[in-house]
């Protein structure tokens, strides 16, 4: 059986925004093993969910699946009625990790499409003026006290509070949020493309 495929999106700004927002740890999406135990995994947004799903276990996949909690919790909290009836399609006859691959690979697709019509129309329509930082502001940024997640990258900044990799301000225990971290991800295993997955807010000035 052939996975399904999105159809060209027809969502609006204010879809986008509520489909890639962040929510309140409570309504996030709980990840549970295939024994009913909770091991602590907890998505807070699209862009968590994936990087969570990418380490849970397949037999886990399985018992959202059968459960139809990615659908319901995709449909219901975040809003995407497109993203939940696409996942509702998938075979329920593949092998947990086939499924956990089908799951991954629409989710994957459908966030960058969000991600691709969301940089687009901030850049044509102008959303939001871009708002500069000097990098003495961006310490602000670090995370704490319930701040926001900044980082930098050749010039401009990047809101990652969404992302469960950088929970506290702090990537791997090797980097910290409220700075300039250019020369870090060049020296990275992985370059800029990361960064479409998250919004830039603003850009550094000298």
């Amino acid at each position: 059986m052939s996975e399904p495929s999105l159809k060209k999106s027809t969502v609006d700004k204010a879809a986008i925004q509520k489909i890639l927002r962040s929510l309140p740890y409570e309504n996030g999406f709980h990840f549970f093993k295939s024994n009913s135990k909770y091991p602590g995994e907890t998505a807070i947004s699209l862009f968590g969910f994936l990087e969570e799903f990418r380490i849970i276990e397949p037999s886990s996949v399985r018992l959202h699946f059968q459960h139809h909690d990615f659908q319901n919790w995709i449909r219901d909290t975040l809003g995407d009625k497109e993203l939940a009836d696409q996942i509702d399609k998938i075979d329920s006859n593949l092998s947990d990790q086939n499924l956990k691959e089908a799951v991954l690979k629409i989710a994957q697709t459908r966030f960058i499409e969000l991600q691709t019509i969301s940089n687009t129309l901030s850049e044509q329509a102008g959303w939001e003026e871009l708002k500069k930082y000097s990098l003495e502001e961006l310490k602000q940024y670090e995370g704490q006290e319930g701040k926001p997640v900044y980082i930098a990258f050749n010039g401009k900044v990047y809101d990652v509070s969404s992302s469960g990799s950088w929970s506290g301000g702090t990537h791997k225990a090797a980097h910290k949020a409220g700075k300039d971290l250019t020369q870090d991800i060049l020296s990275a295993p992985h370059g800029e493309e990361v960064f479409s997955k998250v919004k830039q807010v603003g850009v550094i000035i000298q």
